[in-house]
């Protein structure tokens, strides 16, 4: 629960501390608690600056960005083991038995046990960190190699005994970590991968030369290489600027590996104008991340058919192009690269791929670059000036694109073909995932029920081990969810599964590729391709969680279909295929046609101290509504099949003791309305003294039942007068919101009114999300006579009309992720404005949250 990054240049590099900066701020959403870089120079001096803070604030305050230097070993932590302080602050730079720094993500359970051990073989402990605990542990182990070795300035001899170290540590540690540290003699970088994610590349930059880069983060990586070692769990590297050896962190033996390119682009994770929030842009974001999907898994593009056509007419010309392309991506040097790109788009290659390209209309040239090597691809297009040179760069952008679509087409069909086998053996498929992408398995139960006629139940792993672990068979499937591919508790789930000798599939669906799920937990991945989150609360990632395991549902109906397994009615086969190119229009005009109402239920909501989000059929709905709100508005929230409500949870309605600003607020205008009557009755001769002993009795008698005792004749009858015409607990009573979303379906709509009659009556206020509905608009308007009338409010929120039972799933998730986005605003600014001191509110950054918990 942290963020770790090792740096190692060929050279000292003015700028060391502006990359420095730069790579800690890309893994604020990791953790803010506090911040630390350690830079050394090639002269052997190291500058350590660490403080309480998130990066953006500490790397200015601490001069961070002014630093120069040859290594950086960095962090931003997220506390477990020990207290927010500048003490547990990470990197830590130990002298005790010898000299090492270093820093880690993650959790060293065993971390008070170590800290005895340490203590007591004379290791000066300065904090209640596990970071620190670890750096000592291989300190102490390489001290103990060192005094082996006859010359212990031996690069070569310091080579084996950091490696022993570091074997030796891993034995005398539990837990999952990530981690990485130097020795400064050697200037030789280590990092681990034990349990918590990490990921590697190495490149070269101009005038900077050759580099080694580790990060607990990708994307921090691929702003500086798309050239990546593949390290995996529970393996260890040696490195320097321009080599790295890796070893199996169990046994020690080498393990062989080569830089691959990357195939994940790299987005714009920078905030753009007019939105003031990355929340807000990635909602916005929502329309284009699922047309891209979709044209991923759709193949609807005439560029794509283009591409295919070539390639069934020209295979040998297809391959020569494609293999000049990924030749010049295992290029790393600059001036290097874009020699030989000029020299390929001069070429006969890029001259036979215009031929192809230059009938197209419009201009392939007019056309974004969208395949996975795109970036390597713009760079290339960018070595040339001619418009015909962008032409054919874009028709081999397009063969790329179309191998992915392919690559894509194989994957959903050995997805749909293992589940029909399932189906056919009569075994289980389970959906297991953690936070929202559990929110999207719960909708997907609903998708594959509905269009397919498969029940496929959706666990949390924690509930998947309890009710299911015994029970799963060979043959069984288990469908992981998980938008960064580290989520732990599902890892631990897969890992459980197969220590426990059980023969499943794991079939899974994620969004970063380069994971350790998609890359060592898959017998097949699916790609969710939404690109980066920097917000907290995940939004496009939802919806193309929901978007893609839609099509998963409609493409094994198909399955079914042909195969005669569960043969689906035409017409609602065909429904459902239509229906998935309406999704990113029907999401689009969502975020358009919602904005008042979702800004007058902002209003409304933003103060309440806690909420019900009630969803007739769509549990997943309600429950992802109530995280969100939950993670950046920081107001009680719970998610609940509408129904299930009157089952318990609403003696929450009418008389309760929850209370929030507003009913605070009441209580103290009923206060100075008391202290009013108070003067106007006791007269001039209340003095200052007794109208203190008078209030000190209400509050004491009010809320804790204490009768007075030293209360004058006067002061008795006064007392006595104001509880016989003030009601201070009445005064903070209001009506409890409830929130119901609900679809088209005439059951699902007057199960919704049946609902809502009930619980008004009762003391709720209504707010409705649905598509137009008369009767249900009519429902929550009126008001009932009864002693909750007069504070009765009430909202609805129009869905774009739909029709359909299943496309009412995105349309509500991207009205309940502005709703969730509105209130945290309002919160924000109105706490702001009271002077209210680490309130957390916040859209993009809420306190006590990280992305980082969900993977570590």
């Amino acid at each position: 629960m942290c963020g770790v990054i090792g740096l190692r240049c060929e050279k000292d590099r003015e700028d060391l501390g502006e990359v420095a900066s730069r790579l800690l701020r890309m893994l604020e959403y990791r953790g803010y608690d506090s911040t630390g870089a350690l830079i050394q120079d090639a002269a052997g001096r190291i500058s350590l600056k660490k403080d309480v803070g998130a990066p953006t604030v500490i790397t200015k305050k601490l001069g961070i960005d002014k630093l120069f230097g040859k290594l950086f070993c960095g962090q931003v932590r997220w506390a477990t083991f020990g207290m927010v302080t500048k003490e547990n602050a990470q990197p830590h730079d130990v002298h005790c038995h010898t000299h090492l720094y270093g820093a880690h993500n993650g959790n060293i359970t065993n971390c008070d046990q170590l800290k005895e051990w340490l203590l007591s073989a004379g290791h000066d402990v300065k904090s209640d960190n596990d970071g620190e605990m670890l750096v000592h542990t291989i300190e102490h182990y390489f001290a103990i190699e060192l005094k082996k070795l006859k010359n212990s300035k031996d690069r070569k001899l310091r080579y084996g005994a950091l490696k022993n170290a570091i074997l030796a540590a891993s034995k005398k540690t539990t837990g999952s970590f990530a981690a990485v540290v130097v020795d400064p003699v050697t200037e030789l970088m280590a990092c681990i991968k034990a349990g918590s994610s990490l990921y590697m590349g190495g490149g070269a930059q101009d005038g900077a030369g050759a580099f080694t880069v580790v990060s607990s983060d990708l994307a921090s990586v691929l702003s500086l290489t798309k050239m990546l070692y593949p390290i995996k769990e529970d393996e260890f590297a040696l490195y320097t600027h321009d080599k790295a050896d890796f070893f199996d962190l169990r046994t020690g033996r080498p393990v062989a590996k080569e830089k691959v390119r990357s195939h994940l682009r790299v987005e714009e994770t920078e905030l753009k104008k007019p939105f003031k929030y990355f929340m807000e842009q990635e909602i916005f974001g929502e329309v284009e991340a699922a047309s891209k999907v979709i044209n991923y898994f759709a193949d609807r593009s005439p560029v794509v058919d283009l591409a295919r056509k070539v390639s069934a007419k020209e295979p040998a010309f297809v391959k020569e192009l494609k293999n000049k392309i990924n030749a010049l991506s295992a290029v790393t040097e600059v001036d290097k690269f874009k020699k030989e790109a000029a020299a390929f788009l001069a070429s006969k290659t890029a001259q036979k791929a215009l031929t192809f390209a230059g009938g197209f209309k419009p201009s392939l040239n007019t056309l974004p670059l969208e395949s996975y090597l795109a970036d390597l691809l713009e760079e290339v297009r960018g070595a040339g000036s001619s418009a015909a040179g962008g032409q054919a760069v874009k028709f081999a952008d397009a063969l790329f694109l179309l191998e992915e679509i392919e690559d894509i087409r194989t994957r959903v069909e050995g997805f749909v073909w293992r589940m029909g086998e399932c189906r056919k053996r009569g075994r289980t498929a389970y959906f297991v995932a953690c936070g929202t992408s559990y929110n999207a398995a719960k909708c997907a139960s609903v998708f594959f029920n509905k269009i397919a006629g498969v029940n496929v139940t959706a666990y949390l792993p924690g509930d998947f081990r309890a009710q299911c672990l015994e029970a799963v068979r060979d043959g069984d499937i288990l469908i992981g969810i998980s938008q960064s591919g580290e989520t732990k508790d599902l890892i631990d789930v897969f890992n459980q599964v197969k220590a426990a000798g059980k023969k499943v599939a794991y079939l899974n669906i994620v969004n970063n590729v380069n994971s350790t799920i998609a890359l060592e937990k898959s017998d097949i991945f699916i790609p969710l391709h939404c690109g980066p989150e920097i917000a907290v609360p995940a939004t496009k990632s939802f919806i193309n969680q929901l978007l893609v395991l839609y099509v998963l549902a409609v493409r094994l109906a198909e399955h079914f279909t042909r195969t005669r397994i569960n043969p689906a009615p035409k017409a609602d086969l065909e429904k459902y295929r239509e229906n998935l190119y309406r999704i990113p229009e029907l999401i689009g005009a969502s975020i358009k046609s919602t904005r008042d109402g979702v800004e007058q239920a902002g209003v409304d909501l933003f103060p309440e101290p806690s909420i019900h989000i009630l969803a007739t059929g769509m549990q997943g709905i309600a429950r992802e509504g109530a995280l969100k709100v939950r993670e950046v508005v920081l107001n009680h929230t719970e998610g609940f099949e509408a129904p299930e409500f009157k089952h318990g949870p609403n003696t929450i309605l009418g008389v309760n003791t929850i209370f929030g600003m507003e009913g605070v607020g009441a209580l103290v205008d009923k206060f100075a309305d008391t202290i009013k009557f108070a003067v106007a009755r006791g007269g001039k001769e209340l003095k200052g003294e007794s109208l203190y002993k008078i209030f000190r009795a209400v509050s004491d008698y009010a809320f804790f039942d204490l009768k007075p005792k030293e209360l004058s004749r006067e002061e008795g009858e006064l007392f006595t007068a104001i509880f016989r015409d003030h009601n201070f607990f009445e005064s903070m009573y209001t009506n409890y919101p409830l929130v119901f979303v609900t679809g088209p379906n005439s059951r699902d709509v007057n199960l919704t009114i049946s609902q809502i009659n009930t619980h008004k009556i009762r003391g709720a206020n209504i707010y409705v999300i649905a598509e137009e509905d008369t009767l249900l608009r009519d429902a929550a308007k009126k008001s009932v006579p009864s002693m909750y009338a007069k504070t009765y409010k009430y909202g609805y929120i129009t869905l774009p009309k739909t029709g359909d039972d299943l496309l009412v799933f995105f349309t509500s998730s991207v009205v309940l992720q502005l709703l969730a986005l509105e209130m945290s605003v309002r919160k924000m600014k109105f706490l702001d404005r009271l002077e209210i001191r680490d309130h957390g509110v916040h859209p993009d950054s809420p306190k006590n949250v990280s992305k980082s918990i969900t993977v570590d």
